[in-house]
């Protein structure tokens, strides 16, 4: 009995041990869906992990539990911190629906150099894509009750970047952005966009090449009315007729396209200005015709650069073109320059290029006195056809124009005292075209002289303003005090109206620059007449959330809403109140150059 009972607890026990063994076996094989998944990282991405977040060890070697980092996403940028740009974190703390508003609100044709290096910095910039907002508060549902799910947005907004970068004429940064982005992405809208972007900054021949490929192997109805307006751009006008009659044919209807086209190919005087058509700014720019003269001028930055360079159309268009492409930033001045001087004139005008401009168009007057200022090896004669110049450009409101034409040939003026009636002009021009060295120069020459010319004086007390807001020494023995007094610089000429408005815009500027001014400053320009302005005010909570954002330093937000606040006119006409919170903000943030580039450009025609 007692060997039987022995047998049967050692069988009992083999039975038992056999089924732990299947157990075991079994969970080896199949996974348990609640068991803590395995790490089934690479080793080259542990590595990475280890670099760029510390271990979660506490000081007890304890394993602590941490959520993963959030991987911050690209929006697509080739401009890097070194080069001018705002930064990775430039949209930390915007939300990407905002991001979007705002840039689709960003102005492109303000004749603004300063605003135009601002804008594209913005586009270009390396950076972290906007996130999205996150909705507090319930879910939202459909009328069953269902969960809706909406897709996360695309953030990088490059379609939109694309046409801001054309319209600025942007046309070398539009195609290094262009080629950041993989081949396999450029579909859809976004290869139209780049497409149109291209053929708005005017480069016309080898995209036409890419859209006639397109167009043979799809069916898409923009592709089509890209190759239309390549035909028409090629001058063949009877190819692009019968490929919209097809198209049209298929489409059972006409639209504003359609319109156009016909409007163009009959070249009729019909056609009317279409500012949110890009086929119009596209065509308007590169087509011949007198017709279409009266719409070229008012086309963006990109269209006014492609007018200037379009040797089929008359030298007067190009001209004025190239003018306002300068002011806007899109055109280089030599190009202006170089443009100015083709113009044939008679050989013995330039003996008497000063009576003789006077009878002239301004774009005419400036280009003979550029010339005659080129050809004349005097120099009293030179600075003379030089201030005639300089008086012309600032009549018509583009003085900072062809300060920046003029720099060539006013380096060869050496500043003296028999030119002490110019000096006012070239330290104005210098400082306009960014050459301080050189301002400096013409300003010891009025220094000097201070004691013993009356108008030297004036001229030198009328500088001192715009002097400090350039961030540039002032000439001894003044101080910046004496800087801020405004009003006594003001010339006589001026009616009381006009001295408010200059006096105003000056203090105003030095203030927002950080030069408070002096005691009772503002007291001369109180008077019964302008307790009350009118001017363009931006939004309430356009301003107050430009105050938040420079505060909390979200960058890429300060920058958007102070080009919108700037407005399409640029800060030579922006009112008071924006130019005194964009100019701030943008110091707040760290932007100090682009905020005196501004309050140069909003100062400079005040200060004559």
């Amino acid at each position: 009995m007692i060997f039987y009972s022995y047998k049967k607890f050692f069988v009992n026990l083999l039975i038992i041990i056999f089924i732990l063994i299947r157990n075991v076996s079994a969970q080896e094989d199949i996974s348990d869906i609640y068991t803590q998944p395995q790490n089934i990282v690479p080793d080259a991405f542990k590595e990475k992990e280890e670099i760029d977040y510390p271990q979660a060890i506490n000081k007890n070697n304890e394993v602590m539990i941490t959520e993963l980092p959030i991987t911050n996403i690209r929006w697509i940028g080739n401009l890097g911190k070194k080069d001018g740009g705002l930064g990775l974190e430039m949209w930390k703390g915007t939300d990407s629906t905002f991001a979007l508003t705002i840039l689709k609100l960003l102005p492109v044709n303000a004749p603004s150099p300063a605003m135009r290096n601002l804008a594209k910095r913005l586009l270009l910039s390396d950076a972290f894509q906007p996130s999205k907002k996150e909705e507090k508060g319930l879910q939202a549902i459909s009328p069953s009750g269902k969960p809706i799910i909406s897709e996360d947005q695309e953030a990088t907004f490059l379609p939109l970047r694309f046409a801001k970068l054309a319209s600025l004429g942007a046309k070398n940064e539009l195609i290094e952005l262009g080629n950041l982005v993989p081949t396999e992405d450029m579909l859809g809208v976004l290869a139209k966009e780049a497409i149109y972007a291209r053929l708005l900054s005017g480069e016309t021949n080898k995209v036409c090449d890419e859209v006639i490929e397109l167009a043979k192997r799809t069916n898409e109805s923009y592709w089509r009315k890209a190759l239309i307006v390549c035909q028409l751009i090629l001058g063949n006008r009877d190819d692009a007729l019968l490929s919209l009659e097809l198209l049209l044919a298929e489409l059972d209807s006409e639209d504003k396209f359609s319109k156009l086209i016909y409007t163009l190919a009959d070249e009729t005087n019909q056609i009317e200005f279409d500012k949110n058509s890009i086929y119009f700014k596209i065509l308007i720019a590169v087509l011949p015709g007198k017709q279409l003269d009266k719409h070229r001028l008012n086309l963006d930055p990109s269209g006014l650069s492609v007018v200037a360079k379009n040797n089929n159309l008359s030298w007067k268009i190009r001209m004025l073109a190239a003018e306002k492409a300068v002011l806007a930033g899109s055109l280089s001045s030599i190009y202006l320059g170089e443009l100015a001087t083709q113009f044939e004139f008679e050989e013995n005008i330039f003996s008497r290029a000063a009576t003789e401009s006077k009878s002239m168009e301004g774009f005419m007057a400036r280009a003979l006195l550029l010339k005659a200022a080129a050809l004349n090896t005097s120099f009293i004669e030179r600075a003379r056809f030089l201030r005639l110049l300089l008086d012309s450009a600032d009549s018509d409101e583009i003085f900072q124009v062809y300060a920046s034409v003029i720099m060539p040939i006013l380096l060869t003026v050496k500043p003296r005292h028999d030119l002490i009636w110019f000096a006012s002009s070239a330290t104005r021009a210098s400082i306009a075209g960014g050459n301080y060295i050189l301002a400096s120069e013409w300003l010891a020459v009025l220094a000097k002289t201070l004691d013993l010319d009356y108008e030297a004086s004036g001229s030198l007390l009328r500088l001192l303003p715009l002097i400090a807001i350039a961030g540039q020494p002032l000439p001894k023995p003044f101080s910046e005090e004496q800087a801020t007094d405004v009003w006594s610089g003001l010339s006589d000429n001026f009616s009381r109206e006009d001295k408010e408005k200059r006096a105003s815009r000056l203090l105003v500027l030095l203030s927002a620059m950080g030069i408070e001014p002096r005691a009772g400053a503002w007291k001369n320009v109180i008077s019964s007449k302008n307790i009350f302005e009118m001017e363009n005010i931006p939004a309430t909570a356009l301003r107050y959330q430009l105050l938040d954002a420079a505060k909390n330093n979200r960058i890429a937000e300060v920058v958007s809403i102070s080009l919108i606040m700037l407005g399409s006119e640029g800060p030579s006409k922006s009112g008071l109140v924006a130019l005194n919170a964009v100019i701030r903000a943008l110091r707040e943030i760290g932007l100090e150059a682009d905020a005196r580039a501004i309050a140069i450009e909003a100062a400079i025609s005040y200060v004559n």
